[in-house]
Order: structure tokens, then C-alpha cells, then sequence
């Protein structure tokens, strides 16, 4: 008997060993296989010993064999080459190439590792998912039959090793298919802390590495007071690499079922996704909905997209849940990016969900054509802007309007020796329309052709002060803005299509035309001041305000009553903010009378405290009657929203929405999560006193549960 003591990892040796060139008698290998193998296996241990008759290599202390990718480490190995056994004993683990490892205290392998027993062993899959038992069998390196196993992803105890885990599945028989991915049970129990609470002779899932793979998704079962007690079954599809579907037929009780599909698809140059829904609801009535969306790339500078929404009728996708926006549009588009250019051709089709909203006086935008583009700097820095707007718009009943707008621009902006920095920009606008049925007052419907042609000056100026004062910074901007174009830029003639929704604010104060469209355009003398302050601290925090007012030399209706710019004097705006640190952010946006002071609006946001001891995030929300507000009267909410971690595994929260005008609730609910490496619950009770059309208010309950690894389950109710 020979011994060796090896002091560093030896290639090829150990093959020679293990596989070939110890008995000549063997050596028939050509020398060509015995490089490839000899590259193909490394062997390291601290003590090696070779029997010649009984033709056996033992290795003892920190052995490791790796071969094809599989790493295998013990405290003992021994090889019988006369029937390519090979066994391990003492700490055995053994690596698979894609990560998974395998523990045991004995195994009986084939000399590739890829068949043979293994006895107490120990799996250790992806997202740290255990598979244990008392034995099992390997097969072609690719299935793993467990006999008397446990599956579970959660955490042993450190303080009880003995205690249950919170879920795990006990079974006779776990097969592991390493290629296929999957787990496979026979006689399986859910187990949760060690109580048996579900049984089933057979089950399969993927393994934990698996991101998509055909199969069954968890089920939802659920009760709403407008569809009654509901059940729905997903069925995910991976159809290929790049594309997957998930098909979820909807049973209910009270309007019979419903088909959900969603489509996705990856192309090398774009995406795209479609969700639709149909059903047959009580009354015989065909109802369903479409939401898709599509991105493509054409080259380097254009691409071109979708966007499709559509739905049976204006209450359908709240009645059976699917997100419900206030209007459904539908949209296709090409667009260009180059340099400081961009191109855009579109065409629109809308259709509002609100009980008020008809689709013969909806319009419809084909097309819808932009260009906007900007020079490089040229003498002192100025540059030339051009933008040209076309757009036809139709519809069934009400005004049609043809537009062909341009506007060309020249920029020149200034720094001053003491840091005040002022911009002059001069513009010409041009717009023609070719309109018909334009409403006007005291006058009949004009159709025909309009137009206007506006000219612009306007001038932009303020002078940051800075000063560093020990650990704070601090800025104070005082900054004013002149403008002028000629009187009567909005003959009745021309359609109000695009500037209908308007708010006069902080943010546009300092705007040459505070119209956000183009059938609107803000004419005359205005102008504008205003200062900026700010103090920041090293840390982060800082606190700061603005203020302002404008004023018009016009006295006129460009401007709607109530907008705070409707007098040659318009409203103060302003806001404020405070955020020392971390754990308050405070923030109030206001407009206030210009005569009185009294708040016309009011917005304050305010969020505080941190999450490991109580949160709390408020809105409040409030305009007057004569605020200027084409959606709302009188309005005044106060929105409230509680959250607090109360352990490392459980969360809560609380929230309300709150009418203080009517003195009534709009909406509140809580809500908790409790969620581990393994186990996630959350549920959430809600009551809601909306009015949408035929839907009226509602209580809900809505839970959920999921296992890690194996799926989710949901449920939700509503009375």
C-alpha cells in the first residue's frame, strides 16, 4: 500500500487515480480522452491512499473533487475503480452548477456524480427553499426522488432548531427534477406550525428558481354587492421567451362569467400588452373592455406606439374591477428625436366614463401634428426656436375645428456683472382655423374661416443673494417678468378645444401665457414679481417660500371669474416648505384674495414620523365657490393616511378621506401585513360612500395570502 500526503490541488492526478492510469491493465484510453478528462476533473485532499488490489483510492481531511461544473466537498472519499463507485461520508455537500447544493452525512455516487443514494440529506435551493429527508435516490444528474421529505423556505428557529416553521409540506415522496424544474409530491400535507391543514394525494409547483413557467396561478375568490360572490382561476402560458399569456376565467354569481386574457410580447425593437375582458352579463347584454399599449422603435430617431382603451359601457370596468380611469383614450402615434428637435404625428379617440359624458359630442383628433425645435447658441449666447401645431379635430355633434399654428421665436439670455441674470425673448404666433357650428354668445354659430396672428416681447429677470452663515446656506431670489402682445387674441370664432382646464398657481406665475393650450392665448400687458427664499442645512433639511402676484393692464374675459387672474390685480400665490429632517416634510400652496387675503385655495401636504414608530401622511384641500374651478364647486377635503411597523414581521395602517363641506365621509378603511422570508398576509377593511352612476357605496374585505415559492392565494369581499 502506498500513501501520500498532498500539500496543494493536483490536476489530472486524482483522474489518474480515480478513473484510468493506476493498473495498466486499464490503460486503454487513448491520449486524447485522458487530456479532455484530465481538464475536466480537480482533486485536492490532505491525505490520499491507494490500495492496487483491491483497486481503491480513499482520501481523507478537507477533501474536494470538482468535475463538469459539480463541487464536491467531505471529510472521507473513497473510489472503487472496478465498479465506478465512488462514496462520501463526513460533511458531505455537494455544488451544482446552477447554485444548488446538496448536504448529507453518506452518499454513494456513480464516478460523474449523476447517479447513486444519498442518506439525511439536505437541499438547498434558490430564495433559500429546503428540501430534507431521511433518504433519496439520484438519477442521470437531473432527479432527486426524497423519500420522508419536507419542503419549506423558512427559517429554522435559531433558538428552538426543534420548533415547526411556520408553513412547510411533508410528503412520502418529493421528486426534484433539476432540468424541468420542478417539485413533485406524493401524499403531501400543508403543514402550518406544525398542524396538518391540507391534504393531497399529488402536487407540483416549480422550483424556487423558476421565474415563468406554465401552470395554474393561484385562485381569487371573493363577494361584491355588484357582481355577488365571484371565483376566478388564472392559468399563466409561457409561450415562448419573448412572449407569455395569462388566461383567468371569472365565474360570478350575479351577472354569470367572465373572460380576463393578457397578452404580452417582446420584440428586438419594441413591446407591446393587451388586456380585454367580454362576458354576457344578466340581461343577455355582450360587455367587455380593452386596454393595450404598444412601443416600437423604427431606427436611432423615430419609433412608433398604440395606446387602445374601450370599454362596453361607462360603469363596467369598476363594476367587475379592472382599473377605471374617468376617460378611456385611445391613441396612435409616430415621434422623432433629434438633437434639440422633436417630431410627433397623432391621432386621438376619447371616450369619457362620467355620467354627463355623450359620445356623439366626444371628439375625435386625426391628426394631431408637432414640431418643435431649437438652435444651437449662437452670438452671446441666444438662440431661434420654431413650433408648428397642426391638429383636425371632428365630431358627431357640436363644433368641428381645423388648426394650422406656428411660432417662431428668438431667445437671448444675459448674466450680469453682480450675478442677475435676464432674458429677452421676442416671438411671432400665427394660428388659422377653418372652422364650423362654433358656439357664441348672443351671436349665432359661426363657420368659416379665423385666425390671429400674435406678436410677443417679454422679459425675465432676478438676482440671487447667496450667504453661508456657519452650517446653513441661504438664497433669497427676487425675480419679476414683463410681457407684451396685442389686445383681442381670442375672437369667439375660434373653438376653446385644449385650454378648458386651467389653475393659476406658483408654478405659471412667471409664465408669458398661462394657457397650457393653443386655442387660448394670454394677450396684452401683464406682468408678474415675485421672491424665492431658502436656508439648507449640511444634513439635508432646509426650509423654503415663495410669493407673488401678477398684474394685467387688460380689462377684459380672457380669463374665467373666479381664477385669480380675472382683475388687473391677480390673487397672491405662494408656498412654503418645511423639511428640517428626515421626519417632516410639510408643504403649503396657497392663493389668497388680493383685496382681503381670505383663501381662495388651499393645499397643505404633510408628512411625519417614520415607520418603526408611527407615520402619518395628511392632505387637506380647499377652494372656494368663486375659486375659478370648471369640475367643482365649493370644495374642501382633508385626506389622512396612518402607518406603523410594529415588529419586524407585522405593519398596519389606517386612512380616511373626508368631506368637511358636507360633513361626511367619502371614504376610510385599515389595513395589516404581516410578511416574513416565506409567508406573506395582508388584509384590508374599506367602506366607501361614492356615487358612480349605477354603482352606490360599498363595504369591502379583502385578503390575501401567499407562500413563498409555491403561489398566492386571494381573497376579497364587499357588501
Amino acid at each position: 500500500m502506498i500513501k501520500k500526503l498532498a500539500t496543494s490541488t493536483i490536476m489530472g492526478c486524482g483522474l489518474l487515480f480515480i478513473g484510468y492510469g493506476i493498473n495498466s491493465a486499464n490503460a486503454q484510453t487513448s491520449s486524447t480522452q485522458a487530456e479532455q478528462d484530465e481538464q475536466a476533473l480537480l482533486f485536492s485532499a490532505d491525505e490520499v491512499d491507494y490500495n492496487r488490489e483491491l483497486q481503491t483510492v480513499t482520501a481523507r481531511g478537507n477533501v474536494e473533487i470538482s468535475r463538469d461544473g459539480r463541487i464536491l466537498l467531505a471529510d472521507t472519499v473513497s473510489y472503487d475503480q472496478s465498479q465506478d463507485v465512488m462514496t462520501a461520508s463526513g460533511n458531505v455537500s455537494i455544488t451544482e452548477p446552477n447554485g444548488e447544493v446538496t448536504f448529507a452525512s453518506y452518499v454513494e455516487l456513480s464516478g460523474d456524480f449523476k447517479n447513486g443514494v444519498v442518506k439525511d440529506i439536505y437541499v438547498l435551493l434558490d430564495e433559500h427553499t429546503r428540501i430534507a429527508g431521511t433518504g433519496a435516490r439520484r438519477s442521470n444528474g437531473n432527479f432527486t426522488e426524497i423519500a420522508k421529505a419536507v419542503y419549506s423556505p423558512c427559517e429554522v428557529c435559531a433558538d428552538d432548531s426543534d420548533r415547526a416553521p411556520l408553513w412547510r409540506i411533508r410528503a412520502a415522496r418529493v421528486i426534484h427534477d433539476a432540468e424541468a424544474k420542478t417539485v413533485e409530491y406524493n401524499d403531501a400535507r400543508l403543514e402550518l406550525g406544525g398542524i396538518p391543514v391540507l391534504y393531497s394525494p399529488y402536487f407540483q409547483h416549480p422550483d424556487p428558481s423558476v421565474k415563468r413557467q406554465s401552470g395554474l396561478l393561484a385562485p381569487t375568490f371573493g363577494s361584491t354587492s355588484y357582481v355577488g360572490s365571484f371565483f376566478a382561476q388564472p392559468y399563466y402560458w409561457a409561450i415562448d421567451d419573448s412572449k407569455d399569456a395569462t388566461l383567468t376565467p371569472i365565474y360570478t354569481v350575479g351577472e354569470g362569467p367572465v373572460l380576463s386574457a393578457q397578452y404580452r410580447q417582446r420584440f428586438d425593437s419594441g413591446k407591446m400588452e393587451f388586456d380585454v375582458s367580454a362576458t354576457q352579463d344578466s340581461d343577455d347584454d355582450f360587455q367587455g373592455h380593452i386596454d393595450a399599449e404598444g412601443r416600437f422603435d423604427i431606427d436611432e430617431t423615430w419609433r412608433w406606439g398604440f395606446d387602445a382603451e374601450q370599454a362596453s359601457e361607462k360603469t363596467y370596468q369598476s363594476r367587475y374591477g379592472f382599473a377605471s380611469p374617468s376617460v378611456l383614450t385611445s391613441n396612435l402615434f409616430t415621434e422623432g428625436f433629434r438633437g434639440a428637435s422633436y417630431t410627433r404625428v397623432d391621432g386621438y379617440y376619447f371616450q369619457g366614463l362620467k355620467d354627463d359624458d355623450r359620445r356623439d359630442t366626444t371628439p375625435v383628433v386625426l391628426p394631431h401634428m408637432q414640431f418643435h425645435g431649437r438652435t444651437e447658441p449662437a452670438n452671446y449666447g441666444s438662440y431661434s426656436t420654431l413650433d408648428i401645431d397642426g391638429l383636425s379635430l371632428t365630431r358627431d355633434v357640436g363644433a368641428d375645428s381645423h388648426r394650422l399654428s406656428a411660432k417662431a421665436g428668438w431667445t437671448l439670455p444675459y448674466i450680469g456683472s453682480m450675478g442677475d441674470v435676464t432674458k429677452l425673448s421676442l416671438s411671432l404666433r400665427s394660428d388659422n382655423y377653418i372652422v364650423s357650428d362654433v358656439s357664441r354668445n348672443g351671436k349665432s354659430d359661426y363657420s368659416g374661416y379665423t385666425g390671429r396672428l400674435l406678436p410677443l416681447i417679454a422679459l425675465d429677470w432676478n438676482m440671487p443673494f447667496v450667504s453661508d452663515q456657519g452650517e446653513y446656506h441661504q438664497i433669497i431670489k427676487p425675480m419679476a417678468m414683463m410681457a407684451w402682445s396685442p389686445n383681442g387674441g381670442n375672437p369667439d370664432e375660434i373653438s376653446n378645444e385644449d385650454s378648458q382646464s386651467f389653475e393659476f398657481d406658483d408654478i405659471n406665475l412667471m409664465s408669458h401665457d398661462r394657457f397650457g393650450g393653443l386655442d387660448r392665448a394670454e394677450d396684452g400687458f401683464r406682468a408678474s414679481y415675485g421672491l424665492e427664499w431658502g436656508i439648507y442645512g449640511q444634513s439635508g433639511g432646509y426650509t423654503s417660500a415663495m410669493f407673488g402676484q401678477s398684474y394685467r393692464a387688460n380689462d377684459n374675459d380672457t380669463f374665467a371669474p373666479g381664477s385669480g387672474l380675472d382683475e388687473h390685480l391677480s390673487d397672491y400665490v405662494g408656498r412654503v416648505t418645511v423639511s428640517p429632517n428626515e421626519y417632516l416634510d410639510l408643504t403649503y400652496r396657497y392663493r389668497l384674495d388680493s383685496e382681503d387675503f381670505s383663501a381662495r385655495r388651499n393645499q397643505v401636504s404633510a408628512t411625519a414620523g417614520s415607520l418603526n414608530t408611527l407615520r402619518i401622511n395628511t392632505t387637506y384641500v380647499h377652494f372656494t365657490d368663486d375659486a375659478g374651478s370648471e369640475e367643482f364647486n365649493e370644495r374642501e377635503e382633508l385626506y389622512f393616511i396612518a402607518e406603523r411597523k410594529f415588529s419586524d414581521f407585522w405593519s398596519g395602517m389606517a386612512y380616511a378621506r373626508y368631506d368637511i363641506d358636507q360633513s361626511a365621509p367619502l371614504e376610510y378603511g385599515a389595513g395589516f401585513v404581516y410578511e416574513d422570508e416565506c409567508f406573506l398576509f395582508d388584509g384590508q377593511v374599506r367602506r366607501t360612500f361614492y356615487q358612480d352612476q349605477d354603482l352606490g357605496q360599498s363595504d369591502e374585505f379583502l385578503f390575501r395570502l401567499v407562500f413563498k415559492s409555491l403561489g398566492e392565494f386571494a381573497s376579497a369581499a364587499g357588501l
